[in-house]
């Protein structure tokens, strides 16, 4: 059961399991999910979709397995509505790429992203002594733009395109934040009264 979400959220990251499969296999067949972010194959790939128990399967195995990933299940008031995480985690080089996704509708636009992406920005730059992370965005994902350039990073460049389920192609820009840059930024960041953090 979904609370109401006027209601104070308290927000909680915990470690992906195999039981969060069946969650992550809704979220897979989303429209919104898949066109706002690189799940989605391109054109000459359509027969994939919608994605089949094995595809489905290597993504999640993925999520769970990938050595070079490391996969957190968003919890608001111990409901598992979102992941948020690390791929092409470079511990020598002391930087990663992140990635996030809110899989349950009712929690969008409701500051649970940015309440998770605090929780995984300190753990990153405190636990893990990384030095820097980056990611990629999608030109017309307005809602995540605003949130990284909230949270600090900044655009380097463009990373290149994508293109969607109709043949249409997207800019993708990439983006970083330093670890000195996230604790000057971090001073100051409020969140909605709404919502508190239980820490990694």
């Amino acid at each position: 059961m979904v609370a109401n979400l006027a209601n104070s959220l308290e927000i909680n990251l915990r470690f992906l399991n195999p039981n969060d499969s069946p969650k992550v296999r809704e979220w897979l067949l989303d429209p919104y999910v898949l066109d706002m972010t690189f799940v989605i194959p391109g054109p000459e790939r359509q027969n994939l979709l919608p994605f089949d128990d094995k595809v489905m399967a290597q993504y999640i195995n993925a999520l769970l397995d990938d050595k070079s990933r490391r996969t957190f299940a968003i919890e608001a008031n111990g409901e598992h509505v979102g992941n948020v995480g690390l791929k092409e985690i470079n511990l020598e080089g002391h930087r990663a790429e992140l990635f996030i996704e809110i899989g349950e509708s009712e929690y969008r636009g409701r500051g649970v992203g940015k309440a998770a992406m605090i929780l995984l920005l300190d753990y990153v730059f405190d636990k893990m002594a990384l030095d820097e992370l980056c990611l990629e965005v999608l030109e017309f994902n307005e809602p995540a733009l605003r949130l990284y350039k909230m949270l600090g990073f900044e655009t380097k460049h463009r990373s290149g395109w994508h293109y969607d389920k109709h043949g249409r192609y997207w800019q993708v820009w990439w983006m970083c934040l330093p670890k000195a840059h996230w604790f000057d930024v971090r001073e100051g960041y409020l969140l909605p009264e709404n919502l508190s953090l239980r820490g990694l």
